[in-house]
């Protein structure tokens, strides 16, 4: 069940003043556009992991395939004491020095701003159900983040755990969407242009992997990731949220905008439920790329 956040007069939201809010002024209308933007922020979160692992592992020249990795600064040793330490320097610095070129050798493009071309999600739950297509997004700010936190365990091939704590200050949303679902018997349908602010973003990133042989070279395989963002504060925009009916997308816009945090935190395990599927193909495009002892190597005697 989410939590109830204060509102801006100072009292609490429950689950049932939600409720009778929705059954008096009909406004349920927006949930299933709020999917999309827990995914946009998922799949920002996913690609900011994916560029900064690839740049802190890039950190020694690697050769797999005929295509060389460039040296971008001293690599982390995985038996030194200061390997998170070091770890977290190198993603810290490495992120928004090629959040704009990306790393053309592991076919991964600049991220800020990362462009989504399109992005489709279904949710259906008890009443209400609802399906939404996000066309030409644009997700800025990933070039602000901070590194808090390093924890690892890479020392056993077999058992190798990352977890990365961040910050994300601010990032910024826009695109178009068209949406169509239901809640009970109301049908409902919008389409238009979105945006939206959302600042002090924050989470853990958590990698889980072993090792696998190809042609006789070890890497390290993701079997599992993991991430929950928290937003601090966030702010919504969009166009014809009831399709011809200006002044109900104008209530639907209000209601999100005081609800967005009871919204996000109800969408929050529903959109996390099939994100390792989709994260870890993504993250292996990197760790099955570079060998596990030149992904973490180990201090020459």
């Amino acid at each position: 069940r989410a939590s109830s956040p204060e509102s801006k007069s100072g009292g609490r939201n429950s689950g049932a003043d939600i409720k009778a809010h929705l059954a008096t002024e009909r406004r349920q209308i927006f949930v299933s556009v709020r999917v999309e933007k827990v995914n946009l922020i998922m799949r920002a979160h996913l690609s900011l992991c994916v560029l900064g692992f690839a740049l802190a592992v890039s950190n020694a020249a690697v050769i797999k395939g005929g295509v060389e990795i460039p040296t971008y600064s001293e690599p982390c040793i995985r038996n030194s004491p200061d390997f998170n330490a070091c770890l977290k320097k190198t993603i810290q610095y490495l992120i928004p020095k090629f959040a704009l070129s990306g790393v053309p050798e592991l076919n991964m493009t600049g991220l800020d701003p990362l462009y989504v071309p399109e992005y489709i999600q279904d949710y259906e739950g008890g009443e209400i159900y609802g399906k939404g297509i996000v066309k030409n997004s644009y997700v800025r700010g990933l070039a602000g983040l901070k590194v808090l936190d390093v924890r690892s365990k890479v020392n056993d091939p077999e058992r190798m755990v990352l977890e990365v704590d961040f910050l994300l200050p601010k990032l910024q949303f826009d695109g178009t969407y068209k949406m169509e679902g239901a809640i009970g018997d109301l049908v409902v349908q919008g389409r238009g242009v979105y945006g939206a602010n959302m600042t002090d973003i924050t989470g853990t990133w958590k990698l889980k992997g072993h090792r696998v042989t190809v042609d006789g070279e070890d890497y390290m395989k993701i079997h599992e990731f993991h991430v929950r963002p928290q937003i601090g504060d966030a702010k919504f925009h969009a166009t014809n949220l009831v399709n011809g009916n200006q002044r109900l997308s104008q209530v639907a816009l209000t209601f999100v905008n005081q609800f967005w945090r009871v919204l996000y935190e109800a969408m929050l395990p529903f959109a996390e439920s099939g994100f390792d599927k989709v994260a870890r193909p993504v993250l292996n495009q990197v760790f099955l790329t570079v060998p596990y002892d030149q992904l973490f190597p180990l201090a020459k005697n």
